[in-house]
Order: structure tokens, then C-alpha cells, then sequence
């Protein structure tokens, strides 16, 4: 190997071995099938591609073999391509020979490392010191090779080319999107997994800066971390930038910065400051697999102090009155030349912001009694001023003044419910500057006994309820209490009724009974009896008819029949009813009346008619007689005191004319009537008896 490409590898291996030595940790020991990864990335009309075999041994055969790179179009202008076109962009990618990399090392120093792996004779990397391998953690000579070529094709797409890992597809079309398929030859078809990618040139790259580091900062110290598992795909290693007003920034890293912790996502940096109370300014890059910068991240700054050993500790507080504060604290005594002295800070939260209420109180102070403006809460915290600056504080103690007037109870509840039983409630928020939260009550009965719902105080003027729908109750009402900071508890706000959603219908109505008069049929019917009916349809339909009509609608829970005026004289018709409630649900229709109406003019029929009650044989006699021969049936209609008339027997013609009733009850008075209905459909009218039993 060229003399002077070996020295130069060497010195960037050196370089690259500090990294190395921290990153080797995350080597995934898990047994997984050799394949072929890929990555694709969008620059200037072009697409670039790398890729790597995941398996020293295969990654031996690639340089020998090489790799085949094949595209296949399977979009144009957003429309899939019936027939696959296939273009082979590369029969055979190997490495440049040796003699070749020269120019390129010139160009990136990576090179050199990646033509050492390959073609170096010993692979070296350092000079003399002993016991490296061990360091590394790796005995294999290809498995070192292997590694260490692919860190540096990490960083460096110039140097993957040159090894037969990269390419730059600069026949691409914006209208189109393809398949890419990298195979390694010279091995079985299914020995190793092709490599695929899916790509077109009117794709997006991924411009998303790194995440914002954290940073802790010490005696001119800084410690930055920052998550990079979460951007893991979109960077490979960092970049880390440095200011001193916030506007200009240096980069302080030689290499870059790779992960170095092995069991956690979170990476660290530590920079040296120059100086102690001075803002510095810190900001992350990410530079992808292709080796391209990003955007830069947020902005963190903090700065470095010389802290203090000790920190105040609060041992006692008390709210002596409504604006009067009283504090005591510990802090060493051989502390006090280390500090100017003490501030008080106060906040209306534990978590700040805090602001000084009492300021440079002596460094020999251990108890202070002050005026303050008292809040329902207030946190304190000691605050020990350094000499050479920074601070050491306290914990946050509350100091609450006494109370025990509850809030108002709260107004504006109101809520929905779906048709599955989810109830969302609302309100109005409380005023109270010592406002805690709420507690959200359930019952189903509105002067009943209420249930407390939620199982922690809730700090938000919304809750969500689920409630089974198939109960009996079809109401259900919510109440609230407020609560302070104290826990003292509003009475309950006024009751909030929600009515269920019902999907079972009513219960069905019954047509009960009818009467057939000249040019009218009057229906009688049997309201639903369900609770949540809002109206009763009664439908018709002519015997040549198919349709259904509703002829008579009716809200009132009165009401129990309709005379229908509408009919036309000998035709039959149908009659059925249906109920409706609240929320829209229909019974299904009732056992439908099927009615014939009578000719318009009546034929003489029935002469006379009789009844006489016999109480030894305890029935009725009915007589009657009539004036015609072609007398098809009669029809005997009976009821008993104001009741309705109803059909009671259809009776044959006979000499006799006679019927006896023998259903009946002492005490009461039964009307007959009785008609003729004639061969030729027409009837008679009718004629009543009346017979008291």
C-alpha cells in the first residue's frame, strides 16, 4: 500500500479510535439474517444512494463481488406504470483500485481510512501502543475492518462511493418515482437480503433540526445531552456551536460527535468555559449519513459559577396574619464568609417564578419576621448569595394564611350525551384566587342521594361521563362542588337533568274497536303505554293499494279514537297504528282493522226487533224479524251500560230469528243492535234494543 495514503489513514484512524472506543458499546450482538440497508437523499435533481451489508463476513465477498444497483419506475405523474421499466444503473459496483484513492484522500481524509480497511495489509490503529485490540473489544482483524469502514462511510459519501457502497443517479426524472434494488453478488439469491429503496425526486428530505440540548453548567463547566434516539434515522453524529452574544457561533468539536452511551438514547458533550459569570450560548447540528449539515437546533445559555458547599434549609413557617410572614432556616456557620448574605424569594407557585420580597438580609440571620403581600398560597424560598458569585436556595416552603369561607357554588353546568351513553359536561370557572378544582356528582334521582364521580379533584371546568344505556332511568343529573386550596367545599350547584337517548321503542297500540256508519268508519284505539310516547300515526291503505298513508296524527294522551270521512262506500280498507317517543324511535305497526264500508243508501231490512231478560234461565232473548229473502248473514253489535258497541255475533239467517245471550252480569244494562247485510253486500239499518237485567 502507497507509503504515504498508510500515514494518513493512520493519523485519522488515532483520531477515529477515540470515537470508536466509546460507540463500539452499541454493537448489536443479536443474531439477524444478512441484508442489505439503504438510504436515500435528494440534492440538485439527483438522487444519492448508499448502502451496507449488515455481516462482516458478506461485507468481505462485497469487495471481491460487488454489488449490483438496479431502478425500476413505478409512478409517473402519480399514475402506476402498467409494465415495470427496468434500468440496470450499475451491472457491477466494487471499490476503486488502490491507486485511484490517492486523490481522493486529498479531497477527505476519510478515504484514507476506508482504503486501509480495504486493501491495507495489517490493519493498524496506532503505532506503538500495546493492548489496543483490547481497548477496541474486538479481536477479529475483518470485524475491525469492517467496522471501522463503515464509520467512516457514516461520515463521508465521497469515500462510500469510492468503495462501491454510494451512487448518484442523475437520470431521474420530477414526474416519477422508482423502486432502487441493491443485490450483492457472487451469493445465493435468498443468502442475502436485497436492499430496497423507494424514492422520487419530488419527495421531501426531512429538514427537521436536532432536538434542543440541555445543559448543566458548573464551575466553567458545561454539560450538554440531548436525546439522539429520537432522531436516530436523521443523524449520524453532531456538530457542537458556541457564542458569546448569542448572534455569532464557533464550532468547538474536531471530530464529530457520536453517541457514546451504550444502554441509553441520550448522548453528552462537556465544554471547558473560559470564565465563571459569563452568559455563553450553545447550539447543536446534526450532519446526516450523507455527511450534509443541518439546521441548526434551539438555543440553550447558562453560565458557569464557583457554587457554594452549603444551601439554606427552611425549618420553620407561619402566616402570623393576613400580610405578616415569620421564617427560620439553617445554614453552617462556617459558611457565612462565603456569602454577601440571604434574599427572600416568593412565588404564587412552587415551581416560580419566585421574586425577592427581602433583600441582603445579614449572613448571621437565621429568623426573619416580615411584611409580605399574602396570597391563598405562597411558596418562600432562602436564597444564599455568593461572594464570587451564583447562589445556593432552599426548597420551596408554603406559607398559607388562614381561611375556612368555601368557594360560591359553581354555575353554567350544562352536557350532552351521544347515543352510546357518553356524557360530556361543562361549566363556568370559579373566580376564587384560591381556587383548587372540582368534584363532579352523579344520581339518579334528583332529590336523591348524589355520587361523587371523579377520584381526584379535577382542575378543569370539563368532565366525561359513561352511563349504560340499557337501565331503566331514563334520566340522569349531575351536580358540582368547588373546592379551595384548603379543601374547603362549595355547596352543590344546582342540578343539571340529562334525558338518554332511548333505542327501544314504545310499547305497540292496540285498535280496540270500530264502527261502520254511512260515508265514515270510526276507529277506537288503545294508546301505547310507555312514558316517553310524543305522538300516536294512525295509517290506511285501500285494498288496491300498496302504500301506506298516515291519515290522522295525535300528541294528545287523551284522545282514543278518529273518525275516518274519507272512505268511499263498498271498499274495504286497512287500518293500523303505530306509536313514536321522544327521541324518534317507531313501534312497528299494530294488528291491522280490516273494514268494508257500507253502500251509501241503506235497504229496508229489519222490521222489528225485541228483547226480554229472563232471570230463571239468567239470559237474554233476542227476536226480531225481516222483510227480505236474499239475507246473507246479520251482524248482532252488543255493549253494556255507556260502554262502546262491539261486534258480538254473526248470526246465519233462520226461521226463527231468535238469539239468547248468556254472558251476562246482575245490575246491568244492555243496548243491541242489530243489521242485515245482504248477499249483494249492501246492509240494513240498524235497530237497538235495550234490556235492563
Amino acid at each position: 500500500m502507497n507509503k504515504s495514503l498508510k500515514n494518513c489513514s493512520r493519523i485519522v484512524l488515532f483520531t477515529m479510535l477515540l470515537i470508536y472506543s466509546y460507540t463500539i458499546g452499541q454493537v448489536d450482538t443479536t443474531i439477524v439474517k444478512p441484508a442489505i440497508f439503504g438510504k436515500a437523499k435528494i440534492i440538485d435533481n439527483k438522487i444519492l444512494l448508499k448502502w451496507n451489508v449488515n455481516d462482516p463476513y458478506y461485507w468481505k465477498k462485497s469487495l471481491k463481488n460487488g454489488y449490483k444497483l438496479q431502478r425500476v419506475t413505478v409512478l409517473r405523474d402519480g399514475k402506476p406504470i402498467n409494465k415495470d421499466e427496468v434500468v440496470i444503473l450499475k451491472e457491477t459496483l466494487k471499490p476503486l483500485p488502490l491507486a485511484q484513492w490517492e486523490p481522493l484522500v486529498k479531497q477527505d481524509s476519510l478515504a484514507a481510512v476506508l482504503a486501509q480497511a480495504i486493501y491495507g495489509e495489517d490493519f493498524e490503529t496506532s503505532t506503538q501502543e500495546k493492548g489496543l485490540a483490547k481497548m477496541m473489544m474486538l479481536n477479529d482483524q475483518n470485524q475491525q475492518r469492517y467496522a471501522f469502514s463503515m464509520l467512516a462511510a457514516e461520515q463521508s459519501f465521497l469515500a462510500t462511493k469510492a468503495a462501491g457502497w454510494g451512487f448518484e443517479d442523475t437520470t431521474a426524472k420530477i414526474n416519477e418515482k422508482y423502486v432502487y434494488t441493491i443485490t450483492l453478488l457472487g451469493v445465493k439469491e435468498d443468502e442475502v437480503a436485497h436492499g430496497s429503496i423507494y424514492i422520487g425526486l419530488a419527495d421531501k428530505n426531512d429538514t427537521t433540526p436536532p432536538v434542543t440540548p440541555e445543559a448543566v453548567f458548573g464551575n466553567q463547566t458545561v454539560m450538554l445531552f440531548w436525546d439522539f434516539g429520537a432522531q436516530k434515522e436523521l443523524f449520524s453524529c453532531y456538530n457542537i456551536e458556541r457564542s458569546t452574544d448569542g448572534k455569532t457561533f464557533y464550532k468547538l468539536n474536531n471530530v464529530p460527535v457520536f453517541p457514546t452511551i451504550s444502554k441509553s438514547t441520550y448522548t453528552t458533550f462537556t465544554d471547558n468555559l473560559p470564565e465563571n459569570n459569563t452568559r455563553y450560548y450553545y447550539r447543536i447540528r446534526g450532519i446526516d449519513t450523507f455527511g450534509y449539515l443541518s439546521e441548526p437546533s434551539k438555543v440553550v445559555s447558562g453560565m458557569g459559577a464557583d457554587f457554594l458547599e452549603f444551601s439554606p434549609q427552611i425549618t420553620a413557617k407561619a402566616a402570623l396574619d393576613d400580610e405578616t410572614v415569620n421564617l427560620e432556616w439553617d445554614f453552617p456557620q462556617e459558611g457565612e464568609e462565603k456569602i454577601k448574605g440571604f434574599n427572600i424569594l416568593q412565588a404564587d407557585h412552587d415551581n416560580g417564578p419566585f421574586e425577592i420580597v427581602k433583600k441582603e438580609v445579614a449572613a448571621t440571620t437565621r429568623k426573619l419576621v416580615f411584611k409580605a403581600k399574602l396570597k391563598p398560597s405562597n411558596y418562600f424560598k432562602i436564597q444564599a448569595i455568593a461572594k464570587k458569585g451564583g447562589f445556593r436556595e432552599s426548597y420551596a416552603m408554603l406559607v398559607q394564611p388562614i381561611d375556612s369561607i368555601p368557594p360560591i357554588a359553581p354555575v353554567g353546568l350544562e352536557g350532552v350525551i351521544d347515543s352510546v351513553g357518553i356524557v360530556k359536561l361543562k361549566w363556568k370557572n370559579n373566580t376564587e384566587p384560591d381556587l383548587y378544582g372540582y368534584k363532579v356528582f352523579r344520581s339518579y334521582d334528583k332529590t336523591g342521594m348524589y355520587v361523587e364521580l371523579s377520584s381526584k379533584v379535577l382542575h378543569k371546568t370539563s368532565y366525561q361521563d359513561t352511563i349504560t344505556m340499557k337501565s331503566l332511568n331514563r334520566k340522569v343529573f349531575y351536580k358540582l362542588k368547588a373546592l379551595d386550596i384548603r379543601y374547603n367545599e362549595s355547596s352543590f350547584s344546582t342540578a343539571f337533568e340529562i334525558i338518554k337517548k332511548d333505542k327501544i321503542a314504545p310499547s305497540i297500540p292496540v285498535l280496540s274497536n270500530y264502527e261502520i256508519e254511512e260515508k265514515k268508519i270510526k276507529i277506537y284505539f288503545l294508546q301505547s303505554q310507555s312514558e316517553d310516547v310524543k305522538k300516536h300515526s294512525l295509517y290506511r291503505r285501500r285494498e288496491d293499494q300498496k302504500e301506506w298513508k298516515v291519515i290522522f296524527e295525535t300528541t294528545d294522551q287523551e284522545i282514543d279514537f278518529y273518525e275516518d270521512k274519507t272512505v268511499e262506500e263498498k271498499r274495504k280498507y286497512y287500518y293500523a297504528m303505530t306509536a313514536t317517543d321522544q327521541d324518534g324511535n317507531e313501534t312497528a305497526p299494530s294488528e291491522p282493522l280490516i273494514l268494508e264500508t257500507i253502500p251509501t243508501v241503506l235497504r229496508p231490512g229489519i222490521t222489528t226487533f225485541s228483547g226480554m231478560a229472563d232471570p230463571n234461565s239468567k239470559a237474554i232473548e233476542l227476536y226480531w224479524n225481516a222483510n227480505s229473502n236474499d239475507i246473507e248473514e246479520y251482524h248482532l253489535y252488543k255493549r253494556i251500560n255507556e260502554s262502546q258497541n262491539v261486534l258480538f255475533k254473526i248470526l246465519p239467517p233462520n226461521k226463527k230469528n231468535q238469539f239468547i245471550d248468556t254472558t251476562l252480569h246482575v245490575g246491568n244494562v244492555y243496548y243491541y243492535n242489530i243489521r242485515a247485510v245482504f248477499k249483494d253486500g249492501s246492509l240494513s239499518a240498524f235497530k237497538e234494543v235495550k234490556v235492563v237485567y
